[in-house]
């Protein structure tokens, strides 16, 4: 085995099949054990064989909260009231996946400074033509306004569907501003209007509402730049007219078919509140460390109606972690945000700020936990929170720091 041609290329070209995976892979199993042989496997080579040095890694302070968060997390087992020695070994594989994840970004983007743009392309391109295919597809039988759209392989969940097709609409009005050429322009202007479609097709509320609180607090944020620059100020008109375009075409769904707007919206957030409420009782009972990551989060709803867990990341992390593990997950985000504001190039600085942000809402009104075998929360969650731990190490391309071509760790 060549360890250099392994080091140059094949981990970024398998990480990249990895990412495209979410949309490509046909089942989440495939998935999962293409990341365990393609990626997790050799990366272990190479650290085994100290061409990659893991103290690097903690050089990134995000790295560091997100590892103490995470093992945390694990250690919450111990005071769980059932406990099996599987529940660790299941666990402590799966937190041990998530660091590897986070690391290989970080080591990839240094490694290879055009990788984080490139990459992006290709998610951007393969959803796109995923996307329009699945369309027809799905709605093959001329029941385009009933059908909830439901994706498949990891996809299969409409809202983790949604969410991942929320992440790449604001990968792809990244790059509508990147571009010069006004053909290019139209293209990802198209890209992004068939994601936006996706998403109205799931009937996802929670990503929705999330995206349009992201598109106007990108609007804010670039608007609190200062002035001076003309890019910037070019980024606020093109913003707006982003904002207006997604509105715009939810309003001609709407012209389209009424009722398919009033059955989006005719049952509110359905169970959520009467979940968190029950689940908030349960926190109540131990608040501060929480019953234990393998604990049973299942409530049974007025209508015995049984809900398998709390449908929102921070309560179901306060009800196994407890106060504790809350606050390192707010900790963990709050930095990573920080960070993409102080440390991150200019040309990415919002991007980076908005995919965290828009991460961080998705997970308000779905998920059950963040420590699992690669799901997408990787994508819209874990993704953006290693891209942010990247931009702190030396000599990093994301850094706002000038840099030379990069070494690798």
């Amino acid at each position: 085995m060549n360890l250099t041609l392994l080091r140059k290329y094949f981990l970024a070209i398998s990480y990249t099949v990895f990412m495209l995976g979410f949309f490509i892979f046909p089942s989440s199993r495939f998935h999962s054990n293409f990341f365990y042989v393609a990626i997790a496997f050799p990366f272990l080579i190479l650290i085994f064989m100290k061409k990659i040095n893991p103290r690097v890694f903690f050089s990134s302070r995000i790295f560091l909260l997100s590892t103490i968060f995470l093992v945390y997390m694990f250690f919450t087992l111990f005071w769980a009231n059932n406990y099996e020695m599987s529940d660790f070994f299941k666990y402590g594989r799966r937190v041990f996946y998530i660091l590897i994840f986070i690391a290989i970004t970080i080591y990839l983007f240094q490694t290879y400074p055009n990788l984080f743009q490139k990459l992006l392309m290709l998610l951007c391109w393969t959803a796109a033509i995923i996307a329009l295919g699945y369309f027809w597809v799905y709605y093959r039988r001329d029941i385009f306004w009933v059908m909830r759209l439901h994706g498949y392989g990891q996809l299969n969940n409409p809202i983790l569907a949604s969410s991942t097709y929320g992440f790449i609409i604001i990968a792809s009005v990244h790059l509508l501003f990147q571009q010069h050429d006004i053909k290019m322009k139209f293209f990802y202007m198209g890209t992004s209007l068939v994601f936006f479609l996706y998403m109205l097709l799931t009937k996802s509320r929670g990503p929705l509402l999330a995206l349009f609180v992201t598109m106007i607090a990108w609007l804010i944020i670039v608007w609190m730049v200062p002035r001076q620059n003309i890019n910037i100020r070019q980024n606020i008109k093109n913003i707006k007219w982003v904002i207006l375009l997604l509105i715009a075409a939810t309003g001609l769904v709407w012209l389209m078919n009424p009722e398919f707007i009033k059955s989006f919206f005719s049952s509110g957030f359905s169970y959520r509140f009467e979940i968190w409420q029950k689940i908030l009782a349960q926190i109540a009972e131990s608040p501060w460390f929480g019953h234990g990551l393998n604990a049973n989060a299942q409530t049974i709803m007025s209508d015995r109606k049984m809900m398998i867990h709390p449908h929102s990341i921070y309560l179901s992390t306060t009800f196994y972690g407890g106060i504790v593990g809350l606050l390192l997950l707010v900790a963990m985000l709050g930095f990573a945000v920080w960070t993409g504001f102080v440390q991150v190039r200019r040309s990415q600085k919002f991007l980076v700020i908005c995919l965290l942000l828009f991460g961080a809402l998705c997970t308000v009104t779905d998920g059950n936990t963040l420590i699992n075998h690669p799901r997408p929360f990787w994508i819209f969650f874990w993704f953006p929170i290693a891209v942010a731990a990247a931009s702190e190490l030396p000599e990093n391309p994301l850094s706002d720091k000038k840099s030379g071509a990069t070494q690798g760790a």
